[in-house]
């Protein structure tokens, strides 16, 4: 009985709570994500952006959110899974631009796109006839050039790995403290001295052994785990959607992504190798790795897909 009448009380208390916000139909950031199917993460991420200004709890400055908001929610949903960038997206909500001059422009990125993927799949064909001991990975390399040179859509692919991988470095970074941080005074003390060396501007907001921090007003969350080396200090963004890259399509994106990734293996593997080659000849020992690798990123294009919220 007991449960049942704190149970009953909660819901008159909910139902006074909406009566006195004059009977709309209020929401948290936890129902708003149920009702649209965007994470919390992502709306936060709108906000901060400027496609969304949900009113705020004057008792706890919790967001609340009604039914504007979800139906503004789900217009944003509806334009990123057209890859509509988030700068098109709030310069039409507040009106600086109409939805017909933002469809309009965004269908000629995608025709670009569209030519990008034509040339790739160009390349899938003609490199896929071909055994790997044949493949003459300068003849394809060469063709790209002159496709760069004539205006074709690779022109743009050096800006956007650029933004990625500042991205991708913005994101997550690690470093080898001084000491073993055994505990939140030595780990607390190494974020510091981090910052100090490469002149960065920290402010650390929880101290512990997984403690969060600001960098150059960035959120951050950091952890420790042990190499053969001794001590890493692993950080990662506590919000990655606001890295940088948004920009870039979501396909091309994971293309480049990739490359990032494998980039310092490769050169590291090149700083081996190279020195030891004496004659010209030997760098056509490299070529094969070449080929493999720009095989592998190729289908890794096709192949990715990326989640949009």
């Amino acid at each position: 009985m007991h449960g049942r009448r704190e149970k009953r009380t909660r819901r008159q208390a909910n139902q006074e709570r909406s009566e006195d916000m004059g009977g709309r139909n209020e929401m948290g950031i936890k129902e708003m994500e149920k009702q649209t199917g965007i994470s919390s993460q992502n709306i936060r991420y709108y906000e901060k952006q400027g496609l969304l200004s949900p009113k705020r709890n004057p008792e706890n400055g919790y967001r609340i959110y009604g039914e504007e908001e979800a139906e503004q929610l789900k217009r944003i949903k509806l334009f990123r899974k057209l890859d509509m960038p988030i700068e098109d997206i709030r310069r039409m909500l507040i009106r600086e631009q109409s939805l017909q001059e933002a469809l309009t422009a965004q269908k000629k990125r995608q025709e670009k796109e569209k030519k990008h993927l034509e040339a790739v799949l160009k390349f899938y064909g003609r490199i896929r006839e071909t055994e790997l001991d044949e493949l003459q990975a300068e003849k394809y390399l060469n063709e790209m050039e002159e496709l760069e040179r004539g205006g074709s859509v690779f022109v743009d692919f050096a800006e956007d790995f650029i933004a990625v991988a500042r991205a991708q470095a913005k994101r997550e970074f690690s470093f080898r403290p001084d000491t073993m941080c055994m505990n939140s005074r030595e780990f607390t003390d190494a974020l510091c001295q981090y910052a100090r060396e490469n002149d960065e501007d920290l402010v650390i907001t929880k101290e512990g052994m997984y403690p969060e921090f600001t960098l150059n007003g960035i959120e951050y969350t950091a952890y420790r785990r042990f190499s053969r080396w001794g001590a890493v200090i692993c950080c990662t963004m506590k919000h990655p959607e606001e890295a940088g890259d948004g920009a870039v399509p979501a396909k091309r994106r994971g293309l480049m992504r990739l490359a990032v990734k494998w980039m310092v293996p490769l050169l590291i593997l090149a700083a081996v190798i190279l020195p030891r080659m004496k004659k010209i000849e030997d760098l056509l020992f490299l070529l094969p790795f070449g080929a493999v690798f720009l095989v592998l990123l190729w289908f890794s294009y096709g192949n990715f897909r990326e989640r949009k919220g």
